[in-house]
């Protein structure tokens, strides 16, 4: 973990108390507790994923200029957690069949009291558009081919439909396309990836991500801090952040770090 005088000073600069950045990590943060109950009392083993595992092992919570958040499962649990999720009150689930202009193969826990926007032009005709925890599925997979494919596949044919301004061609579209893609080919790519998979995991198809994890890395999890409570990560947090970042302990330069959430309404 970094000296507590950079932390703060980190802090000062991006993310000071009251600031719409530190209210939008607040508002995940409950969303983390939130998540951590259910799976807690439904046996579901998740763990915090990509920068903000980094975030609790470098800084005791989020990356102070962080705006997103992100937990990772394995294929068995990740339907479990969905499903679980989607009857829940709170907070929205939001996959293809809870938004069917949600084309991602991952899902989304919303925060139905936020609305945000973001730069990226594939939401535009969401349902929700709340603070968000990103929900990843990883499975079995060693091929960096396949990873590629995948993603080739889902930026080329399947995110480009979300931006048809007619409506019925897009959701026909969509129902076609997104039916054509993840119940016919990326199973087909799933089942390929495994083959000698010998401990490999990645993204399921489509998701964009190329870094593989190593089983043995998040086999187990284990609690630690994560700003005021302590939330799981891989029980090899260093191999599995080291896997992704490479030299994840070194600070980047901070002048050009630029958070990519453009307006955020607490509603």
């Amino acid at each position: 973990m970094i000296d507590p005088k950079l932390q703060a000073e980190l802090r000062a600069k991006f993310n000071p108390d009251g600031s719409d950045l530190r209210k939008m990590q607040l508002r995940m943060l409950e969303m983390l507790k939130y998540i951590d109950k259910i799976c807690r009392e439904n046996d579901i083993k998740y763990w915090l994923s990509s920068g903000t595992c980094l975030g609790a092992v470098r800084h005791g919570g989020f990356i102070p200029w962080d705006d997103d958040c992100d937990i990772e499962l394995e294929k068995k649990d990740f339907q479990r957690l969905c499903n679980i999720l989607k009857g829940e009150k709170k907070f929205i689930l939001q996959d293809h069949s809870t938004d069917n202009e949600y084309l991602a193969p991952y899902a989304k826990l919303r925060d139905p009291n936020s609305d945000l926007k973001e730069t990226n032009e594939n939401d535009k005709h969401y349902k929700y558009h709340g603070i968000y925890v990103d929900i990843f599925c990883i499975e079995p997979s060693s091929s960096l081919i396949i990873c590629k494919l995948s993603s080739y596949i889902q930026s080329v044919f399947v995110y480009p439909i979300s931006r048809i301004n007619n409506t019925y061609i897009r959701i026909n579209c969509e129902k076609l396309i997104f039916a054509l893609i993840n119940k016919g080919v990326f199973p087909i790519l799933s089942f390929l990836g495994r083959i000698n998979s010998n401990g490999w995991y990645r993204h399921i198809p489509g998701c964009g991500f190329i870094k593989k994890r190593y089983l043995k890395d998040f086999e187990r999890t284990l609690y630690t801090e994560f700003e005021d409570c302590n939330l799981p990560i891989p029980q090899n947090a260093g191999n599995y952040l080291r896997r992704i970042y490479g030299e994840f302990e070194e600070l980047p330069d901070i002048n050009s770090i630029h958070p990519h959430i453009t307006r955020v309404v607490f509603l």
